[in-house]
C-alpha cells in the first residue's frame, strides 16, 4: 500500500468518526426540541397515522368512538357547554395562526385534552359520499364553529396538511385501580 492510499484511508476514517459524532450530536438535539415542543403531531397522512398506532398496539378510533370520547357524556354543541370556549379550545381567534403544546385547556369530564381545536384528527371511517377519510376536531384555524362534538370533514387519505394530525385508540376497557 502506498503512502498516498494509507493517508487516504485514515482522513476518510476520519471523517466517517467525525460525521458519526455530529448525527449523535443532531438526534439529541432533535429529541431535545421535540420532547420541549410538546405539540401535537401534524403534517401526516391517513396512512402513517394508522401505521404509527399499529405499531404501539394501537388504533385510529373511528369517527363515532372519536365523537363518543370528545362530547364525554354531554349532548351540547360543544362538550364544555356554555363555558368560554377559550378555555377548553384553540382556534382561529386563539391560537397565533399556529399548533399550540397539548395539555394546556382544560380537559372535557373523561380527562382528555385538546378534543377541540389544534389539529383536526384523523379517523378510521370512510364517507363514501365525499370519498374521503373523516376528520374530527376543528384546528387552531377553524372558527369557534369547527369546535362543535359533531363536525366532521373529509380528506383523502395520501394528504398531509400544517392542520391534520391524530390520536391512537385502544380497544381494551381500562381497568379501575381500587
Amino acid at each position: 500500500m502506498t503512502v498516498k492510499k494509507f493517508s487516504l484511508i485514515i482522513f476518510l476514517w476520519i471523517v466517517l468518526k467525525c460525521l458519526k459524532n455530529l448525527m449523535k450530536k443532531l438526534l439529541t438535539l432533535t429529541h431535545l426540541f421535540l420532547s420541549i415542543r410538546k405539540r401535537p403531531v401534524e403534517k401526516v397522512n391517513w396512512f402513517e397515522a394508522v401505521e404509527y398506532c399499529l405499531k404501539i398496539g394501537k388504533r385510529l378510533p373511528s369517527e363515532w368512538e372519536w365523537e363518543w370520547a370528545a362530547r364525554s357524556g354531554n349532548t351540547s354543541k360543544f362538550y364544555w357547554g356554555k363555558e368560554d370556549p377559550k378555555l377548553y379550545s384553540w382556534f382561529n381567534k386563539n391560537s397565533e395562526r399556529k399548533t399550540q403544546p397539548i395539555g394546556q385547556k382544560k380537559p372535557n369530564s373523561y380527562g382528555l385534552f385538546d378534543m377541540a381545536g389544534n389539529v383536526w384528527e384523523w379517523t378510521n371511517s370512510h364517507r363514501e359520499s365525499t370519498q374521503g377519510k373523516v376528520l374530527r376536531g376543528g384546528s387552531w384555524r377553524n372558527s369557534m364553529n369547527a369546535m362543535q362534538s359533531f363536525k366532521w370533514i373529509t380528506s383523502l387519505p395520501i394528504h398531509r396538511f400544517h392542520y391534520v394530525g391524530f390520536r391512537c385508540a385502544t380497544s381494551k376497557l381500562p381497568t379501575r385501580n381500587n
